[in-house]
């Protein structure tokens, strides 16, 4: 995306920029991934370049919680990868978590979270000796509640501790921290082409020695080489007011349906999911609303939920899957050293700042392959 001459707010400085690394992409992992390298590398230079403002991709639009993942989701890689690999993915997420709590959400004031659990909800019928018989809940960490007073559900498997967030105001504190460790954040200003040189922009001819694609959904629109690595996908998202207060305060579940749901706020919910009532339909860059999907959730919140409400928001978000739903951290066949991290699948609020780190640790060869090289490992040449 560019911007006319009418469009942009001008200085007329310098095109050309010299730099250590550049990443492209503002976003949640991109932001994260600048943090880590000038917290293992603080002599190292480093500029964030984002198309739009920080934010405005799926980093902003998502439900605001910081969580593992579902009971379903471990279930699902226990059986595409078996009980070993399963665990190791929880504890890399789980590390995730407490990395960001421990550097970030503790450490800055300024950002509102508060410390909750996730459910992975069980409708009334469902056996749960199937589920227990195929996964191990208890070594994931996921405990069994019922009562839930919710009529359609038997009950879920919670986990704690989560974070819900605003997940723009995060982003808002990591930018300031970066510029506090003279990162140069540009907004407003798109990456186009790797160069011997570095990176060039419609602006800028950026000189870097390393440079780190953080574009997650969009990088099928920096080179075509990423189009049958990164598969971009649409995610619908409603906020309705209701009638009376919500007494649950977690993040919920349901994977029959492809729901999940959180109070964001008194008499404020935020409900998201129904991807496959129009899987095709939401494949594909571009953001927009999806009228059975968001009927979908609205019906949901009517007969699963039995609450009353009134719609005052809707929106879409653009996210980026692998062929294993795992995100990929390589090395890139470029013109010169570059890497790219993304293909979160939907997971990236809970594994991105860990995968930030490990790619800080790639960029300071701390190590030589990434902890997700072993599942999803891709060649790829620019």
């Amino acid at each position: 995306m560019t911007l006319s001459h009418w469009q942009r707010s001008h200085s007329f400085a310098s095109t050309e920029i010299n730099t250590d690394v550049v990443i492209l992409g503002g976003g949640f992992v991109g932001l994260s991934t600048a943090y880590w390298i000038t917290e293992l590398c603080p002599g190292v230079k480093v500029t964030v370049i984002e198309r739009r403002l920080c934010g405005e991709g799926a980093s902003g639009r998502n439900a605001g919680f910081l969580t593992k993942g579902s009971a379903a989701f471990y279930r699902y890689l226990t059986r595409t990868w078996g009980l070993e690999k399963a665990l190791s993915i929880s504890e890399f997420a789980q590390t995730s978590l407490e990395l960001l709590h421990h550097q970030i959400l503790k450490a800055s004031p300024e950002i509102k979270f508060d410390k909750t659990f996730s459910m992975t909800l069980l409708k009334k019928g469902t056996d749960r000796r199937i589920w227990e018989d195929e996964f191990p809940v208890g070594q994931f960490g996921f405990e069994w509640r019922d009562n839930l007073s919710f009529d359609s559900f038997e009950g879920g498997y919670e986990y704690a501790p989560e974070y819900k967030i605003n997940p723009l105001q995060l982003l808002t504190s990591l930018k300031k921290l970066l510029e506090g460790r003279k990162v140069q954040v540009i907004e407003n200003v798109s990456g186009f082409e790797i160069t011997p040189e570095g990176c060039r922009t419609e602006l800028h001819l950026i000189r870097a020695k390393k440079v780190i694609l953080a574009l997650n959904g969009y990088a099928s629109e920096f080179h075509p080489s990423f189009k049958e690595v990164f598969y971009p996908k649409r995610a619908q998202m409603l906020a309705v007011e209701l009638e009376t207060d919500l007494e649950h305060q977690g993040l919920y579940y349901d994977p029959d349906d492809k729901v999940y749901w959180r109070r964001a706020s008194d008499r404020v919910l935020l409900i998201g999911g129904k991807r496959l009532l129009d899987a095709t339909g939401e494949v594909g860059v571009f953001d927009k609303i999806s009228p059975v999907i968001q009927e979908g959730l609205e019906n949901y919140l009517t007969d699963e939920l039995g609450i009353k409400y009134k719609v005052i928001h809707r929106w879409s978000g653009i996210m980026g899957f692998t062929k294993t739903e795992l995100p990929l951290i390589e090395k890139l066949n470029a013109p010169l050293e570059a890497y790219v991290v993304g293909g979160f699948s939907g997971h990236g609020m809970g594994f991105g700042f860990h995968s930030a780190k490990e790619m800080a640790e790639l960029i300071a060869g701390h190590k030589q392959q990434s902890f997700f090289s072993s599942f999803n490992k891709e060649t790829i040449k620019l």
